[in-house]
């Protein structure tokens, strides 16, 4: 299957997928709103910003662990979808406490891997600090190693839901498929990550409009964010159908 095809696929998911986006949109919208009332208020320049409320915080740690959940979710209602033609929410239950801790572990490797390279970076620029031309250069290869990582690890959640392996075997076999296919993994995110940065675009221009409209600043960010978190819900299950069919595409187990 080609680039072409996987997205076209993909997109075409997502259509059919409007129960699971709607659920999803109900999540991040509530999740916005939670950050716009509870967000510390902004201060002017040179005025420290204050702390973030305590709700704030709790809704932030709990709303990183209830994304796990609803990606293990998300990720099989869209294999079943792409494999069958059809799913439901039933699906999205049973995945997303199936297949909840591997995701969590895979989440975690790359956090430390991320991590592990920006902690390496910073410490050959502190180390170095008198000798720029070998700090700065070290630096850059330390962050361009840990993006390569990062790389080889993008189709470990898929080989966890579609082939049902632990999270070191998804690892391994993430790294393996993404040699093979590393061209053809990039040329989809750059034209993934293109048609959102087009999208924000819009969505920006929406957003002044809206502002030059309506006057009353919450009410403009809540229209705001209501948009943006319908759109975020249709891209996501989008995006999570084109590498869906191309991960299965690449594992000659696409029945579509």
């Amino acid at each position: 299957m080609g680039i072409g095809e996987s997205i076209s696929k993909g997109f075409g998911v997502a259509k059919k997928s409007m129960g699971l986006i709607l659920l999803l949109f109900v999540f991040g919208f509530i999740f916005n709103l939670l950050n716009l009332f509870f967000a510390p208020p902004a201060t002017a320049p040179g005025v420290a910003q204050p702390p973030p409320s305590p709700a704030l915080i709790a809704a932030a740690v709990a709303f990183i662990f209830l994304t796990i959940y609803f990606q293990a979710g998300s990720m099989t209602f869209v294999r079943d979808m792409v494999k069958t033609g059809s799913a439901n929410l039933g699906n999205f239950k049973a995945g997303g406490g199936k297949y909840y801790l591997r995701l969590l572990v895979l989440g975690l490797v790359v956090s430390l891997i991320i991590g592990g390279f920006v902690l390496l970076a910073a410490l050959a620029v502190a180390v170095l600090k008198s000798l720029p031309a070998v700090s700065v250069p070290l630096a850059i290869l330390f962050a361009a190693l840990g993006i390569y990582f990062v790389v080889l690890l993008f189709l470990a959640p898929y080989a966890a839901v579609v082939d049902d392996l632990g999270a070191m075997a998804s690892i391994k076999l993430s790294m393996k498929l993404v040699k093979k296919n590393v061209l053809a993994l990039v040329g989809i995110s750059l034209i993934m990550i293109a048609i959102g940065f087009g999208i924000g675009l819009i969505l920006g221009a929406i957003l002044a409009g809206v502002s030059y409209v309506i006057k009353v600043a919450m009410v403009s960010q809540v229209i705001f964010a209501l948009l943006s978190s319908l759109v975020n819900s249709f891209l996501g299950v989008a995006v999570t159908g084109v590498f869906m069919n191309f991960y299965l595409s690449i594992t000659d187990r696409n029945n579509t």
